[in-house]
Protein backbone atom coordinates (compact mmCIF):
# COMPACT_ATOMS: atom_id res chain seq x y z
CA UNK A 1 0.00 0.00 0.00
CA UNK A 2 1.06 3.04 -1.40
CA UNK A 3 1.74 6.19 1.96
CA UNK A 4 -0.01 9.27 1.06
CA UNK A 5 2.66 12.20 0.01
CA UNK A 6 3.62 14.48 3.06
CA UNK A 7 4.13 18.49 2.24
CA UNK A 8 7.68 17.81 1.54
CA UNK A 9 7.10 14.88 -1.01
CA UNK A 10 3.72 17.60 -2.29
CA UNK A 11 6.26 20.40 -2.98
CA UNK A 12 8.95 18.09 -5.17
CA UNK A 13 5.45 16.62 -6.99
CA UNK A 14 4.52 20.22 -7.64
CA UNK A 15 7.52 21.24 -8.55
CA UNK A 16 8.33 18.12 -10.67
CA UNK A 17 4.35 19.13 -12.84
CA UNK A 18 5.76 22.32 -13.70
CA UNK A 19 8.98 21.74 -14.78
CA UNK A 20 6.76 19.36 -17.01
CA UNK A 21 5.79 22.41 -18.81
CA UNK A 22 8.49 23.67 -18.45
CA UNK A 23 8.68 26.38 -15.95
CA UNK A 24 9.86 26.81 -13.19
CA UNK A 25 8.56 27.11 -9.38
CA UNK A 26 9.32 31.40 -9.34
CA UNK A 27 7.89 31.77 -12.96
CA UNK A 28 5.01 33.91 -12.39
CA UNK A 29 3.73 33.92 -15.36
CA UNK A 30 2.64 31.16 -17.92
CA UNK A 31 2.61 31.10 -21.92
CA UNK A 32 -0.81 29.96 -23.33
CA UNK A 33 -2.30 28.87 -26.49
CA UNK A 34 -5.42 29.10 -27.56
CA UNK A 35 -7.67 28.62 -30.15
CA UNK A 36 -12.14 28.41 -31.17
CA UNK A 37 -12.92 24.86 -31.37
CA UNK A 38 -14.10 23.73 -34.47
CA UNK A 39 -13.77 27.37 -36.17
CA UNK A 40 -10.49 26.61 -38.54
CA UNK A 41 -10.57 30.45 -39.33
CA UNK A 42 -9.93 31.47 -36.38
CA UNK A 43 -6.08 31.43 -35.83
CA UNK A 44 -4.36 30.25 -32.91
CA UNK A 45 -3.16 33.08 -30.31
CA UNK A 46 -0.50 33.26 -27.98
CA UNK A 47 -0.61 35.32 -24.84
CA UNK A 48 0.62 35.23 -21.25
CA UNK A 49 -1.43 34.55 -17.79
CA UNK A 50 -0.37 35.11 -14.18
CA UNK A 51 0.08 31.92 -12.85
CA UNK A 52 -2.37 32.53 -10.14
CA UNK A 53 -4.94 33.60 -12.54
CA UNK A 54 -8.28 31.23 -12.33
CA UNK A 55 -9.23 29.32 -15.79
CA UNK A 56 -12.33 31.87 -16.01
CA UNK A 57 -9.99 34.36 -16.63
CA UNK A 58 -8.11 32.35 -19.63
CA UNK A 59 -11.28 31.86 -21.32
CA UNK A 60 -11.78 36.11 -21.39
CA UNK A 61 -8.66 36.65 -22.53
CA UNK A 62 -8.65 34.49 -24.94
CA UNK A 63 -12.03 35.14 -26.34
CA UNK A 64 -10.75 39.09 -26.31
CA UNK A 65 -7.40 37.61 -28.25
CA UNK A 66 -9.77 35.20 -30.37
CA UNK A 67 -11.87 38.47 -31.03
CA UNK A 68 -15.18 35.95 -29.99
CA UNK A 69 -18.18 37.39 -27.52
CA UNK A 70 -18.85 34.98 -24.46
CA UNK A 71 -22.19 34.24 -23.95
CA UNK A 72 -24.20 35.47 -21.82
CA UNK A 73 -21.18 37.53 -20.70
CA UNK A 74 -17.63 37.22 -19.20
CA UNK A 75 -18.30 36.90 -15.53
CA UNK A 76 -20.90 33.84 -16.17
CA UNK A 77 -20.16 32.48 -19.68
CA UNK A 78 -21.93 29.14 -20.91
CA UNK A 79 -19.21 28.86 -23.28
CA UNK A 80 -16.72 26.54 -22.56
CA UNK A 81 -12.97 26.09 -21.89
CA UNK A 82 -11.12 22.78 -22.83
CA UNK A 83 -7.45 21.47 -22.45
CA UNK A 84 -6.22 20.59 -25.83
CA UNK A 85 -3.66 17.74 -25.67
CA UNK A 86 -1.49 15.09 -27.06
CA UNK A 87 -2.44 14.40 -31.00
CA UNK A 88 -4.84 17.67 -30.69
CA UNK A 89 -6.94 15.21 -27.93
CA UNK A 90 -9.73 17.65 -26.73
CA UNK A 91 -10.60 17.43 -23.14
CA UNK A 92 -13.83 17.90 -20.90
CA UNK A 93 -14.75 21.02 -20.06
CA UNK A 94 -13.02 22.97 -17.06
CA UNK A 95 -13.40 24.17 -14.19
CA UNK A 96 -12.87 27.55 -14.41
CA UNK A 97 -12.65 28.43 -10.60
CA UNK A 98 -9.10 26.54 -10.91
CA UNK A 99 -6.20 28.33 -11.05
CA UNK A 100 -3.92 28.11 -13.86
CA UNK A 101 -1.08 26.81 -11.72
CA UNK A 102 -3.24 24.31 -9.99
CA UNK A 103 -4.47 22.94 -13.44
CA UNK A 104 -0.73 22.92 -14.56
CA UNK A 105 0.29 21.09 -11.56
CA UNK A 106 -2.53 18.41 -11.06
CA UNK A 107 -4.01 18.18 -14.56
CA UNK A 108 -2.79 16.52 -17.91
CA UNK A 109 0.47 18.52 -19.41
CA UNK A 110 -0.60 21.11 -21.82
CA UNK A 111 -0.56 25.06 -22.06
CA UNK A 112 -2.70 24.71 -24.82
CA UNK A 113 -6.93 25.48 -24.58
CA UNK A 114 -10.24 25.69 -26.46
CA UNK A 115 -13.34 27.89 -26.25
CA UNK A 116 -15.85 25.57 -27.10
CA UNK A 117 -18.62 28.03 -28.20
CA UNK A 118 -21.93 26.72 -27.33
CA UNK A 119 -25.74 27.39 -28.83
CA UNK A 120 -26.70 29.52 -25.88
CA UNK A 121 -30.16 31.34 -26.50
CA UNK A 122 -32.10 33.36 -24.45
CA UNK A 123 -35.73 33.52 -23.41
CA UNK A 124 -36.89 36.49 -21.99
CA UNK A 125 -34.03 36.89 -19.27
CA UNK A 126 -33.34 33.19 -19.26
CA UNK A 127 -30.31 31.81 -20.88
CA UNK A 128 -29.69 28.36 -21.91
CA UNK A 129 -27.65 25.71 -24.34
CA UNK A 130 -30.08 24.57 -26.96
CA UNK A 131 -29.52 21.04 -27.30
CA UNK A 132 -29.95 20.71 -31.12
CA UNK A 133 -29.88 23.77 -33.60
CA UNK A 134 -33.80 23.20 -34.66
CA UNK A 135 -36.37 23.04 -31.87
CA UNK A 136 -40.08 23.61 -31.71
CA UNK A 137 -40.90 26.58 -29.75
CA UNK A 138 -42.50 24.05 -27.06
CA UNK A 139 -39.20 22.65 -26.53
CA UNK A 140 -37.73 26.03 -26.30
CA UNK A 141 -40.08 26.86 -23.25
CA UNK A 142 -39.43 23.66 -21.85
CA UNK A 143 -35.86 24.54 -21.80
CA UNK A 144 -36.62 27.92 -20.26
CA UNK A 145 -38.49 25.90 -17.81
CA UNK A 146 -41.59 27.77 -18.92
CA UNK A 147 -44.94 25.22 -19.36
CA UNK A 148 -46.41 25.78 -22.84
CA UNK A 149 -49.87 25.43 -22.24
CA UNK A 150 -49.53 28.76 -20.11
CA UNK A 151 -46.53 30.69 -22.43
CA UNK A 152 -46.16 31.32 -26.30
CA UNK A 153 -43.29 32.35 -27.67
CA UNK A 154 -42.22 35.16 -30.45
CA UNK A 155 -39.68 36.60 -31.73
CA UNK A 156 -38.93 39.91 -29.79
CA UNK A 157 -40.48 42.79 -31.29
CA UNK A 158 -40.87 41.13 -34.56
CA UNK A 159 -43.98 40.15 -34.51
CA UNK A 160 -47.27 39.72 -32.86
CA UNK A 161 -47.92 36.32 -33.60
CA UNK A 162 -46.59 33.31 -31.73
CA UNK A 163 -44.58 31.00 -33.57
CA UNK A 164 -46.46 27.84 -34.31
CA UNK A 165 -46.04 25.63 -31.04
CA UNK A 166 -44.70 22.63 -33.25
CA UNK A 167 -42.87 23.68 -36.30
CA UNK A 168 -39.08 23.94 -35.39
CA UNK A 169 -36.72 26.68 -35.28
CA UNK A 170 -33.65 27.25 -36.63
CA UNK A 171 -31.74 28.38 -33.23
CA UNK A 172 -28.40 30.84 -34.15
CA UNK A 173 -26.03 31.30 -31.18
CA UNK A 174 -27.17 34.44 -29.23
CA UNK A 175 -30.84 34.48 -30.68
CA UNK A 176 -33.53 35.82 -28.45
CA UNK A 177 -37.29 34.78 -27.89
CA UNK A 178 -39.95 36.23 -25.66
CA UNK A 179 -42.39 34.22 -23.80
CA UNK A 180 -45.57 35.79 -22.77
CA UNK A 181 -48.07 34.15 -20.59
CA UNK A 182 -50.95 34.18 -22.88
CA UNK A 183 -51.65 30.66 -22.80
CA UNK A 184 -52.26 30.26 -26.89
CA UNK A 185 -50.58 27.11 -27.40
CA UNK A 186 -52.72 25.52 -24.43
CA UNK A 187 -55.65 27.30 -25.94
CA UNK A 188 -54.70 25.89 -29.53
CA UNK A 189 -54.53 22.56 -28.22
CA UNK A 190 -58.40 22.73 -27.17
CA UNK A 191 -59.68 24.27 -30.51
CA UNK A 192 -59.77 27.41 -29.00
CA UNK A 193 -56.85 29.34 -30.50
CA UNK A 194 -57.59 33.40 -31.25
CA UNK A 195 -55.54 35.85 -33.40
CA UNK A 196 -54.30 38.75 -31.29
Amino acid sequence: MQEPLNIEQNSVVSEAALRGHGLDEGDREVEVRAVVLHHPDHEPRHFRVNREAVLLEVLDEAARKLDVKLLPNPHTPLDRLRGVYEHHRVGEPLDLGTSVGDFLRHGEKTRNFAIELVLAIEVNTRWRIAPEKEMSPKGILALAGLPYDQYSLYYPADSVDPLPPDTPVKLDRGQRFEAQRDGKYGAEANGAYHDR
